[in-house]
């Protein structure tokens, strides 16, 4: 079930992005968004601590991370839902640097698609350079571009 989810959003077949008014609903929907990424990104964790986690998991959760990837630059970061808005993590500077952002979400979105086509495999000795590869893409935008806890 996992590879024609996975399809489907490699095809570009995300819902579309954040209605634009309200700055904060746009900060809460981002940050659910960004909520079910963490508990993909979770999944990702345990298998490279050695834990046991299946392909169909890793596969389900290379399917979340692609398809929220696909929306960061495409509506869950509207203009004016910054660091001050409602709880926003976001720094201004995805908006000064707006293309370097969306290269972030490029990167990501190409990490998970490979990612969910190792995982399809079922090789699962495969699987660490792809994840470590997604890993990697999530850090690199969140160095720059979200506020330190």
């Amino acid at each position: 079930m996992a590879l024609p989810v996975m399809l489907a959003f490699g095809l570009g077949l995300w819902p579309g992005p954040v209605p634009a008014g309200d700055p904060t609903r746009a900060v809460a929907e981002r940050q659910a968004e960004m909520d079910r990424m963490a508990e993909a990104m979770r999944v990702l964790g345990r298998f490279l601590k050695g834990e046991a986690v299946t392909a169909a998991e890793i596969a389900a959760g290379a399917g979340a991370i692609h398809r929220i990837a696909a929306g960061l630059a495409a509506g869950l970061f509207p203009e004016g839902t910054a660091i001050g808005v409602g709880n926003s993590a976001a720094r201004p500077e995805i908006w000064q640097e707006w293309d370097l952002f969306g290269q972030y979400a490029t990167d990501l979105r190409a990490a998970a698609v490979r990612l969910a086509a190792v995982a399809a495999t079922g090789d699962v000795r495969a699987l660490r350079e792809p994840v470590v590869a997604v890993v990697r893409a999530c850090g690199a935008c969140h160095e720059l571009f979200r506020k330190k806890p």
